[in-house]
C-alpha cells in the first residue's frame, strides 16, 4: 500500500535523513577545524643518519619552521631537499603524531680520491663528488688517476667519465682486506686500467670485468714471486697464468716464459 507524502512516517525518515546529514556536516567541519589546530603544530625534529653532516645544516635544508602545522608539511617535498646535499644519498621524511618530524638521513660513503687542481675530490660509487679537500690527511682511500683534467667539478656534481666509472667498478668488487694493499688505479680507458699494489707493484688489469678472476690471479703471482725481487709489472689482464716482468739494475730483463712469468 503507497505511503502518501504527507504521512507521519515519511516526516519522520525526512527529519532522520536530515539530521544524519547535519550531523555528517558537523562532524567534517569539527574535523577540519581540528586538523588545523595548534594541536598538530610542530615541536620537534629528529635528525638521524647524519654522521658527518651537520643537524643544523639539514634544518636549514628542510625549510621549516616550528609552529608549522604538521598537515600543512608535503614529506616528499621535504626528502627532496635535503637530497640535493652533497653529502646525502637518500633521505626519508615523515610525521609522528601530534609534533614531531622524523627524518632519516642516508649518507654518501667515500670510496676514492681525484686529483683535481692541487687538490683532492672525494667521490662515491657512483662518481658523486662529496667535497674538495687540500690534504688526504687520514683517509685511507685508494686515488684514481689519469683521467682527463677535471677543472670547475666540485661537491654535488657528478662526473660522467666511463674510465672512471670503469675504475669505482672494480673498486665495488674488490674485498674488504685487498683495499688495504689497493694504493692506486690509473684509468687513462675503460679498457686499460693499471693497479698500483702495495710495494709500488704495477698490476695490468685491463677492463671491470672478470675483477674477482683476476685479483685471484694477482694473488697467485704475488704468492709466487721471489725474496728481494724488482717487478717492472704483473699482467692479469687475459685468461690464463698471470704474466710477471721482473727489472734488474731499474730496467726490464729479457722476457722469459716460466709458468707465466718473464724474468
Amino acid at each position: 500500500m503507497a505511503v502518501p507524502a504527507h504521512s507521519p512516517r515519511v516526516y519522520r525518515r525526512r527529519r532522520q535523513r536530515i539530521r544524519r546529514l547535519l550531523f555528517f556536516f558537523l562532524a567534517i567541519t569539527a574535523l577540519f577545524y581540528f586538523i588545523h589546530s595548534g594541536f598538530f603544530s610542530l615541536e620537534n625534529i629528529v635528525i638521524t643518519g647524519n654522521d658527518h653532516i651537520a643537524t643544523t645544516d639539514l634544518e636549514g635544508l628542510l625549510g621549516v619552521t616550528r609552529g608549522t602545522n604538521l598537515w600543512q608539511l608535503d614529506t616528499g617535498t621535504l626528502a627532496r631537499r635535503l637530497a640535493t646535499h652533497p653529502l646525502v644519498a637518500g633521505a626519508q621524511v615523515s610525521r609522528r603524531w601530534p609534533h614531531t618530524l622524523l627524518v632519516r638521513i642516508q649518507e654518501r660513503v667515500p670510496v676514492a680520491l681525484l686529483v683535481a687542481d692541487g687538490s683532492f675530490l672525494l667521490v662515491d660509487a657512483t662518481g658523486m663528488v662529496m667535497e674538495r679537500v687540500s690534504q688526504v690527511g687520514s683517509l685511507n682511500l685508494p686515488l684514481i688517476s689519469g683521467l682527463d683534467k677535471l677543472a670547475k667539478i666540485g661537491p654535488g656534481s657528478r662526473i660522467d667519465n666511463p674510465a672512471l666509472a670503469a675504475a669505482l667498478a672494480v673498486l665495488q668488487q674488490v674485498p674488504a682486506a685487498d683495499l688495504n694493499q689497493l694504493r692506486e688505479i690509473v684509468a687513462p680507458a675503460p679498457g686499460n686500467l693499471q693497479l698500483i699494489w702495495a710495494g709500488q707493484i704495477r698490476v695490468r688489469f685491463g677492463d671491470s670485468q672478470q675483477v674477482a678472476a683476476k685479483l685471484d690471479r694477482l694473488h697467485e703471482a704475488l704468492q709466487g714471486l721471489p725474496g728481494n725481487s724488482a717487478v717492472d709489472y704483473i699482467d692479469v689482464s687475459f685468461a690464463g697464468p698471470p704474466v710477471i716482468k721482473f727489472t734488474q739494475n731499474g730496467n726490464p730483463v729479457q722476457d722469459q716464459a716460466r709458468k707465466g712469468v718473464k724474468q
